[in-house]
């Protein structure tokens, strides 16, 4: 069977799994969700179709909702899903994405929740190096499972225990939180007005204006921009000051910022 694993990635966890996965699979080519924001239908053309993104407050980031009305399903034979997370205890991502295809008379084949470090520093500091390592470690070794799993096309999901109580508070947060998000960042003096910010938001939702990043009104909260800012510049919200950052060390920037044009 032939694959297409549709990715979106803000600091590299979920791009890092997708390349993972892929490599596995080997018959499989990777395409980003962002870099189909203009087009009014995705045709799927391959058997087997994947999903990997992150896990965004406990449940689907716009971008992938956006990116999953848009697809034309009618040759899509075996469905899975991946989605890395901080914790995989409160979540409800696989169940909503299965709804989401199932609207279009389809549904969720397999699908697996990967733990990996959590990029949302306003609510906790990024853990310490040996964690990280350790984690990632340990995600790498489930990628490897769930690439069995597809391989051999087995159906399944990844419990999600409290699924309706996680579905609620993303479809608040998507729904009457997140307008606010792009008056929450700041700049600091250290800002060296070099444009990545700009140039590695998933939805272009940052312009440079004169020599500071302004952000427009379709934040996906996503954070790319705070943890890849080479001089650790912006800020968001109260809480992030002082607090690490982070991106998936074989992950970098150029990587982000290419696949938004693939």
């Amino acid at each position: 069977m032939n694959f297409t694993i549709y990715y979106y990635s803000a600091t590299g966890n979920s791009l890092h799994a997708a390349k993972s996965l892929g490599r596995q699979l080997h018959n499989c080519r990777l395409l980003s969700m962002p870099s189909f924001r203009g087009a009014e239908e995705v045709k799927i053309d391959t058997d087997g179709v994947g999903f990997v993104f992150p896990t965004h407050y406990f449940g689907l980031p716009p971008l992938v909702i956006e990116f999953i009305k848009k697809l034309n399903l009618d040759k899509m034979k075996y469905s899975f899903a991946a989605a890395t997370c901080g914790s995989r205890y409160i979540t409800s991502v696989l169940h909503q994405l299965d709804l989401l295809l199932r609207q279009k008379n389809k549904g969720l084949d397999a699908g697996f929740h990967i733990e990996m470090i959590s990029s949302y520093i306003p609510l906790s500091d990024i853990p310490p190096a040996e964690k990280v390592k350790k984690r990632l470690e340990q995600a790498d070794l489930k990628i490897q499972k769930i690439a069995e799993v597809i391989k051999k096309q087995q159906t399944g999901r990844d419990s999600e225990y409290l699924w309706p109580a996680s579905r609620a508070i993303n479809n608040h947060w998507r729904e009457k939180r997140l307008s606010h998000a792009p008056g929450k960042f700041s700049v600091s003096e250290s800002c060296i007005s070099c444009g990545c910010c700009e140039k590695i938001c998933p939805v272009n939702n940052i312009q440079m204006n004169g020599k500071k990043p302004q952000w427009s009104n379709n934040c996906q909260e996503c954070l790319s921009c705070l943890h890849f800012c080479p001089t650790q510049s912006i800020e968001f919200g109260m809480r992030t000051a002082g607090r690490k950052r982070y991106h998936h060390p074989k992950i970098v920037s150029s990587e982000i910022i290419g696949y938004k044009e693939h």
